[in-house]
């Protein structure tokens, strides 16, 4: 769940060879339904922008509680020590302020920082004109990594405590050694991350037009405002979507923690903004067809736009059949 942010990605090693047999591939695959999967966060002709993978797990009360524990913790045991040193005259005061600032701040800025006061959102961005990706990391210079789009080795990431978790991973090589890593998206399902990858390989190689050949397909799914609502959607979809209704009614109270922390973390958080010079190779045609409207709250244009809803169920029924038949259940 927290690889690649609170633990980070390993670097300077060899690509490993099941990194290297689940590779995602270049080429088309007339099988695989290119889907948003709630990770689009906006399209045009010139380039799309794609959540990374921590924004669904963002606010999670846990680390907020594990950060609380270890501060009291490490306070209580300063505490222990100055009590028994407490007769050395200056020894107190230094040895307080080395806790504060040697363990008590490190833990707040490796842990509890990489959640609050950060950013709203961490997009990636997929330049089709220049074939660059850009990976927002944080806002001044040096924030960005920016790599070419056929330099990056993609392939199936898999969460190390969460087995279940999938994204797509992008490895920037030299040579055989991974130099860095990014991932994006959140899926569950193999499938899921087929289609995700479907829909970034698409536009990157053939353009805007072939990733939503239908009308009801061109509107974007998710919403990065930090609003209650989106919280809430977030929330309730991760740790309630699927439970029998009972189920829902009873985790309810926690599902609302859940989306109080997460509306705290994002107003404690800034917008990302990319460099100038990145931006200046982004510009959108004022006329540009293939701009997406973007909603104000996740989904919401499947309440407004006519026919959107029973679109959406027949594709998902259908990618539903062909995920059961690669898995052999249907003939």
């Amino acid at each position: 769940m927290y690889t690649g942010w609170i633990q980070p990605f390993r670097v300077n090693r060899p690509l490993s060879q099941q990194e290297r047999d689940i590779a995602l591939l270049r080429e088309p695959r007339a099988a695989i339904t290119p889907a948003q999967r709630m990770a689009l966060i906006s399209i045009n002709s010139t380039y799309l922008d794609w959540i990374d993978r921590r924004h669904l797990f963002r606010g999670n009360p846990g680390i907020f509680l594990a950060t609380a524990i270890g501060t009291g913790l490490t306070s209580l045991f300063a505490y222990l020590i100055i009590l028994i040193v407490r007769d050395y005259d200056g020894l107190v005061d230094l040895l307080g302020l080395t806790f504060m600032f040697g363990i008590i701040f490190p833990v707040f800025k490796f842990v509890l920082f990489k959640d609050y006061f950060s950013y709203t959102y961490f997009p990636i961005r997929f330049n089709r004109r220049t074939r660059m990706v850009h990976v927002f990391r944080h806002n001044g210079a040096g924030g960005v990594l920016s790599v070419p789009w056929d330099e990056v080795f993609f392939h199936i990431g898999q969460g190390t405590t969460r087995k279940d978790f999938r994204d797509i991973r992008g490895e920037v090589l030299d040579g055989d050694i991974v130099k860095d890593t990014f991932a994006l998206g959140h899926v569950n399902s193999h499938q899921a991350l087929l289609e995700m990858w479907e829909f970034i390989r698409r536009y990157m190689d053939e353009g805007p037009e072939a990733v939503a050949p239908h009308p009801l397909d061109r509107y974007v799914e998710l919403s990065v405002t930090p609003s209650w609502k989106n919280c809430h959607l977030a929330t309730s979809t991760y740790y309630a979507a699927g439970l029998p209704p009972a189920i829902q009614v009873l985790i309810s109270p926690l599902v609302l923690l859940f989306t109080l922390t997460r509306w705290i973390v994002l107003h404690t958080c800034r917008q990302p903004v990319f460099p100038p010079d990145i931006e200046a190779t982004c510009q959108v045609n004022p006329d540009d067809p293939n701009v997406w409207p973007m909603p104000q709250s996740s989904g919401e244009f499947a309440a407004t736009v006519p026919g959107l809803v029973e679109h959406a169920k027949a594709k998902a029924l259908r990618n539903w059949q062909a995920e059961r038949q690669r898995q052999g259940r249907l003939p």
